[in-house]
């Protein structure tokens, strides 16, 4: 048998495990049965059905799709949601301000410079860097626990 923290556990102390971990979900949620969960498609206990969700107890079994479909839609630590872990248990963004600056001044000098030579028209600059500005930051965004963003 391998040697790891859940696997070492009696069946009653994984079965309290699991039940802690969804229960964490749910209060994320803010339900009190993680089949009450309706994302955002309608789609209730985040496609999972309510045998399955209860199976996760009895059998024991760690939900690891559900977990992390919490997490990413609720912006949560795995640290809180499988360890109890509340210090900065929130997410939040985090952009490179100083490369975000540097990037968009690069764009719209790149910009002007194609509208001096009509490759562009003067009318459109704002709007393509705007664009380019905007799908730049998305891609260099990362989440980061609150206590670290900086």
């Amino acid at each position: 048998m391998a040697h790891t923290y859940f696997k070492n556990l009696d069946v009653e102390a994984k079965k309290q495990y699991v039940s802690d971990v969804i229960n964490r979900c749910c209060e994320v949620w803010g339900v009190s049965e993680p089949f009450e969960i309706v994302d955002e498609h309608g789609h209730r206990g985040l496609g999972h059905t309510a045998s399955a969700m209860k199976m996760w107890i009895s059998r024991p079994t760690m939900p690891w799709d559900f977990i992390l479909t919490t997490a990413l839609k609720k912006n949560i630590s795995l640290d809180y949601l499988l360890l109890n872990v509340t210090d900065g248990n929130q997410l939040t963004d985090q952009k490179p301000a100083e490369l975000l600056e540097l990037i968009d001044k690069c764009v719209a000098d790149s910009l002007f410079e194609s509208a001096e030579f009509g490759i562009v028209e003067h009318s459109y600059i704002s709007a393509i860097s705007k664009k380019i500005s905007s799908k730049i930051e998305d891609a260099l965004t990362v989440k980061v626990h609150k206590d670290k963003a900086g």
